[in-house]
């Protein structure tokens, strides 16, 4: 296709030209900014032989003083045949150009102030290549303005400034023209003027508004009364300008207006295009405002409500006429509407219309603002029907009254995981606990009873433990990866756990008495079978303490009685001797904590030789805010260190660990609040356990730490493990949400060669700001390409959710430089500097420049 030459010397109207020619659809193919050099290519391509001309016009833009070069340019558009059709344009109409015009039979001249005209001219001068729909649609598009003003000069001046700047004009002169011209005419853009023959201007103003869809009002006045300007804005107007003002400001201003005109047209051609896809889908969808109102449902979700038509529905709120049985408060809908939190594949009962209920799944999507939630839109489907086979498949392996797995679900998971251990080594316990109660305890007594157990065990679960409902009153739970040295602190811990524990029925509480049995499992434990049988006569071997016990009217010395599976547990002592020592260790403040600095890769020497060990405290002085990593140590008896692996787990499990972290946090708030480090602008990076980030009460602990110590929240770095439970675990969020929110920053550790990327994926939704890649992956950086790639994408991923990268166990040059490498941010391990003493280092005179 033929296309427009452009020769203009001037950048600015050039680009004028361009914008009007590409405003209409109508195609440049060549610019020129020099008279002579458009006039030899168009010589040449006039004297090439073959094919189409590669022009149908050129446009010229006349120079304020005619050139020589310019002459000869318009001497070749009016005399030569092999000249393309010429449009000229000028800020004045010369003689010269005058008999240009007269003599030439394929050109037309436009007046720069005219350049609006441009598209016209060019189809007219250009009818067979260009069509009439370009400008057709241009003119569409461009945003209509009717400008109501009494003065017939006035008019006309404004409009054509408003013109020649691309706006489409209608000019009337009064109230009852304008309003006429509104209802004949659809107009983006109403600019009034205050004093009408008929009326005022607020008057129209008043009018316009109350239509259907109204246009953007701007009030134009020659007073600057107050009085005037507050009655305009009342009316409707968006804006008051003033006809004093210069033109520049005059425009700046409907340039403004023009902005919001086009988004609110790009606003309902996405609306439109949504309706369409809501009207599509299978699914049934809804929306919330701020507020929990309904404000649209598409036509699945009302045939799935039972509703004709969505003016049933909106307004409403979506608690009351949609999930009326859920708490406001508890409700996983009303948090996600409130809190801006998403949730996905949920199931619950919606109310149809008719009021009965229709099993559905949903998921909530918020559409979160910069300040508040401005709303959400929930997904929902229809699940009757598959619900139905998984409530059959649900009873065949949970127990109806608790909703735990059954005993069958649970030996299915026990062969499996005795295949594990097989294969991989390693140890695993089987806990059987046996709840006695005498004839009192009938239902509902007794299944309020159950149900307290199973609430209680419940909560001492850790990541891949099982706890199921066993025959009669019994429960068992399979606790994988144990150490053999804690299997009698773990069933001394259920003990105890199940003895303090109390259940209500009516206004009277109860006491739990309960037996607790355990069996080891290991590589050459035969079978499934045989574990759950040597499960149950570890308890049945102390049934007759407990009687003896209980005999002797002495309850509570009953529920003291600490069964085990093998002779090796002999005392009660023995067994809570470990958990003991923590105890003990915590009130004697028998743990220390050690710092060992992460190192900036930005701030090492270029050359690996310039990198000598240790110098990550050397480096802390060269960085404006340097960060420290805080390892945990335990004091053993002996006065040696004690690494968190052999400790930390055995806390976890007799719900210590909580009490371990905080005391932690609390030691390392003191220090950073002494005066001679307030002012230093570092940062400690300490591991939290999960049960701690699950704790409410620790949640509180730390925040009020934090104001009483008057610490800068930005200070604490807290490290916590990235895993899918962690993510849809609502107090997790909840805790992780509330501390960013006043300022400490999170490190997400879960990049593995194993998960991938996945951990950062769910990045998007967890606040983090660093990513710590898993030591597995550091350690063979340096000689594993497949894992070098891993990094390399680990760090282009954190980098586009604007968080840092670090990396520990760092203790070689080799491993060092391949992370420097693959763009790690921070480094840490033995090579770096080893760990010290926190309350021995003076962090003040550390980060003194040398």
């Amino acid at each position: 296709m033929s296309g427009i030459l452009l020769v203009e010397r001037s950048t600015t109207l050039n680009h004028l030209l361009r914008r009007t020619l590409d405003a209409a659809g109508l195609p440049v193919r060549a610019e020129i900014g020099n008279y002579l050099e458009a006039l030899d290519h168009l010589r040449r391509i006039g004297s090439s032989a073959g094919g189409d001309p590669p022009y149908s016009l050129a446009i010229v833009g006349a120079p304020a003083r005619p050139t020589r070069e310019y002459q000869a340019l318009l001497e070749f558009t009016r005399d030569s045949p092999a000249a393309p059709a010429t449009l000229l344009m000028a800020h004045e109409e010369s003689a010269e150009v005058r008999k240009w015009v007269a003599a030439t039979l394929r050109g037309r001249f436009l007046l720069w102030s005219q350049f609006s005209r441009i598209p016209n001219s060019v189809i007219e001068l250009a009818p067979d290549d260009f069509s009439a729909d370009a400008a057709a649609a241009e003119s569409v598009e461009r945003i209509r303005i009717l400008f109501v003003d009494d003065s017939r000069s006035v008019c006309l001046a404004y409009s054509d400034m408003l013109e020649r700047n691309g706006y489409a004009v209608d000019v009337a002169a009064s109230i009852t023209e304008a309003d006429k011209l509104a209802a004949e005419n659809h107009y983006d853009l109403v600019v009034v003027d205050y004093f009408l023959p008929d009326g005022s201007g607020d008057e129209l103003c008043k009018r316009l508004s109350e239509r259907e869809d109204p246009p953007i009002l701007a009030v134009i006045t020659g007073s600057y009364r107050e009085d005037i300007i507050r009655r305009c804005l009342q009316a409707g107007a968006s804006e008051c300008m003033f006809k004093n003002e210069a033109r520049e400001l005059f425009l700046a201003r409907i340039r403004t207006l023009a902005r919001t005109i086009e988004m609110r047209r790009s606003a309902e051609m996405e609306r439109e295009q949504l309706d369409g896809i809501l009207g599509s889908v299978g699914d049934g969808v809804f929306g919330v405002d701020g507020d929990g109102r309904i404000s649209f449902v598409n036509p699945t979700g009302l045939r799935l409500l039972g509703y004709g038509d969505d003016n049933d529905l909106v307004g409403l709120l979506a608690q009351a006429a949609i999930h009326p049985q859920e708490s406001p408060r508890s409700s996983p809908l009303s948090r996600a509407y409130a809190d801006g939190v998403a949730v996905h594949q949920i199931e619950t009962m919606f109310r149809r219309r008719d009021g009965s209920g229709i099993p559905v799944e949903y998921t909530v999507l918020p559409l979160a603002g910069n300040r508040r939630t401005p709303g959400a839109v929930v997904v929902f489907r229809d699940i009757a029907e598959r619900r139905t086979a998984e409530r059959l498949r649900w009873e065949l392996s949970h127990d109806p009254l608790t909703g735990l797995p059954n005993a069958r679900h649970l030996r299915q998971r026990l062969i499996g995981e005795l295949a594990r251990l097989r294969d991989n080594g390693g140890y695993s316990a089987l806990i059987h606990v046996e709840i006695d109660r005498d004839d009192a305890h009938s239902p509902p007594r007794g299944d309020e009873l159950l149900r307290t157990v199973a609430h209680a065990l419940a909560h001492r679960l850790r990541e891949g433990d099982v706890l199921a409902r066993g025959e009669g009153d019994s429960f068992l739970l399979l606790l994988t990866q144990v150490q053999v040295d804690n299997i009698d602190v773990l069933v001394e811990s259920f003990q105890r756990l199940l003895s303090e524990r109390e259940y209500s029925v009516g206004d009277s509480r109860h006491r739990i008495f309960a037996r607790v049995g355990a069996e080891l499992l290991s590589p050459r434990t035969t079978s499934a079978d045989e574990a759950l049988a040597a499960a149950r006569a570890a308890i049945r071997s102390f049934a007759p303490a407990v009687a003896s016990a209980a005999d002797a009217g002495n309850p509570a010395e009953a529920t003291m009685t600490t069964p085990t599976a093998t002779t090796t547990f002999e005392a009660t002592t023995a067994v809570s001797a470990p958990s003991e020592r923590l105890r003990v260790a915590l009130e004697q403040a028998r743990f220390v904590i050690l710092v060992q600095p992460l190192v900036a890769t930005r701030d090492l020497p270029v050359a690996p030789a310039q990198i000598p060990e240790g110098i990550g405290w050397q480096s802390a002085r060269n960085s404006d805010s340097p960060l420290f990593f805080v390892q945990l140590r335990m004091v053993g008896k002996g006065g040696q260190l004690i690494l968190p692996r052999a400790f930390i787990p055995l806390a976890e499990r007799v719900g210590m660990v909580q009490r371990i972290d905080l005391w932690a946090v609390n030691s390392l708030l003191l220090q950073l609040a002494n005066p001679a480090n307030r002012a230093t602008p570092l940062g400690l990076v300490i591991r939290l356990s999960p049960a701690t980030l699950a704790d409410p009460e620790s949640l509180e602990s730390i925040e009020r730490s934090i104001v009483n110590t008057g610490v800068s929240a930005d200070r604490l770095l807290f490290e916590i493990r990235d895993n899918p439970e962690l993510a849809n675990l609502p107090a997790a969020l909840h805790f992780i949400t509330r501390l960013h929110a006043i300022g400490c920053r999170f490190v997400l550790n879960g990049s593995d060669a194993e998960s991938g990327l996945m951990p950062h994926l769910r990045a998007q939704r967890l606040p983090g700001d660093f990513v710590r890649i898993d030591r597995s992956v550091v350690q063979r950086v340096a000689s594993q390409a497949h894992d070098r790639e891993v990094v390399s994408s680990i760090v282009q991923l954190a980098h586009s959710l604007g968080m840092g990268v670090l990396a520990g166990e760092v203790d070689d040059e080799e491993t060092m430089l391949a992370l420097r490498t693959a763009g790690v941010d921070y480094v840490q391990g033995k090579h770096l500097g080893e760990g010290r003493l926190s309350k021995r280092v003076d962090f003040a005179s550390l980060m003194k420049p040398a």
